[in-house]
């Protein structure tokens, strides 16, 4: 653990992806168990591209940006721990589609009914700027060997040359067998206007659909989405947005279609907030950023990271607890794992003055710390 990181009694912390010039910008990953008890975690690496031997760079593309840009090249690396997570095996490259004229990032992965992993993950061909917009997709890629190989990939969203994406370790497999795949899109004209939406698959990852598309008609729409099973079955589904709350919206046939948004209740920069279901219990548990300051870039909002639990199924929350405090850094982006008594939360670090580099922290929060000074 390094001394910008919060020190809590019983929770370990490691710098899991450092920042390096070679890969300045790691962020956005996803963690699952394999068959034999190890850990696979996919992450995103921004790479500069002038540092990769001239065999292994991709096809040149003026869309690209700096590594430290969104818009900058990235592929998806993975590696693997046979101990719950404290030591890793050595990275390689898991996914960076020749065909993406900008990057492949933000993996998801779930485990679908019939054993085989599912990879969910951004194709992307067009940037966040008016003068590098292009096509960008949502792909998913299946894995028979836990992970050694994987499929061609398969776009699940439309194919009409427009702007689809989805949040980082954002995949699930429902106990119906149905996975779901959470995806955004970018509306074209000058409002970029945004809405989520999700693609389904009943026949483990076989055909896909969509969902209806969730917006709202003031600010600029609804992004990178976190979605929880209640105990009644229906699906609740946080979203980030842009009015300095998160809003929920709510599906009660597995996701086939959703609710009109309402507000969360929960102040929130632009940034993701991370649902989850806390094992053996109906309760929920919520890791966020809670501030939102009007005017100021909402990438020096994203501290500190909070976690919460509700025990009425997401109405209400209880005392939150701070997992990094930070000002010097920006801490977001979670995802979880949750492994023998722990969860295991990854999530970036960025200091505020070095320009978008980005590094991965690892936490080992054992599950009771989450309950203490838990009102019940």
């Amino acid at each position: 653990m390094t001394e910008d990181m919060r020190e809590i009694e019983g929770v370990k912390k490691t710098l899991l992806v450092p920042s390096t010039d070679f890969a300045p910008k790691n962020t956005e990953g996803s963690m699952i168990h394999l068959q034999n008890g190890d850990i696979l975690f996919l992450w995103t690496q921004f790479v500069d591209i002038d540092q990769l031997p001239e065999a292994e760079r991709p096809p040149f593309s003026g869309k690209r940006r700096a590594p430290t840009s969104d818009d900058g090249y990235a592929r998806v690396m993975g590696m693997t721990s046979t101990d719950g997570g404290f030591t890793w095996s050595e990275p390689r490259v898991y996914v960076d589609d020749a065909d993406a004229e900008i990057n492949c990032m933000s993996p998801a992965l779930t485990r679908m009914a019939d054993g085989r992993l599912l990879l969910a993950y951004s194709w992307r061909s067009g940037g966040n700027h008016v003068d590098n917009h292009g096509p960008c997709a949502k792909r998913v890629r299946i894995s028979d060997d836990e992970g050694e190989t994987w499929s061609e990939p398969v776009q699940i969203t439309p194919q009409d040359g427009l702007y689809y994406t989805g949040c980082h370790d954002r995949a699930y497999t429902l106990p119906s067998g149905r996975v779901l795949v959470q995806c955004h899109t970018l509306h074209p004209g000058p409002a970029k206007k945004m809405s989520n939406f999700v693609a389904y698959s009943d026949d483990n990852g076989s055909t896909w659909q969509l969902s209806n598309f969730v917006t709202e008609p003031i600010a600029r729409g609804f992004e990178e989405a976190s979605i929880s099973r209640r105990n009644d079955g229906s699906l609740l589904m946080i979203m980030r947005s842009w009015r300095g709350h998160a809003y929920y919206t709510e599906s009660f046939n597995d996701g086939a279609s959703w609710s009109e948004a309402y507000s969360a209740g929960v102040v929130a920069p632009a940034a993701p907030s991370l649902l989850a279901n806390l094992p053996d219990s109906d309760n929920l548990l919520l890791i966020w950023n809670p501030v939102y300051i009007p005017d100021v870039p909402h990438n020096l909002t994203r501290h500190p990271l909070l976690c919460a639990i509700s025990n009425d199924q997401g109405r209400s929350w209880g005392p939150p607890k701070a997992l990094e405090v930070s000002p010097d850094y920006q801490w977001a982006y979670p995802g979880i794992l949750f492994h023998d008594g722990m969860a295991l939360v990854h999530y970036y670090r960025s200091h505020v003055a070095r320009n978008g580099c980005r590094e991965m922290v690892l936490a080992h929060v054992p599950i009771n710390w989450f309950y203490d000074e838990f009102a019940t």
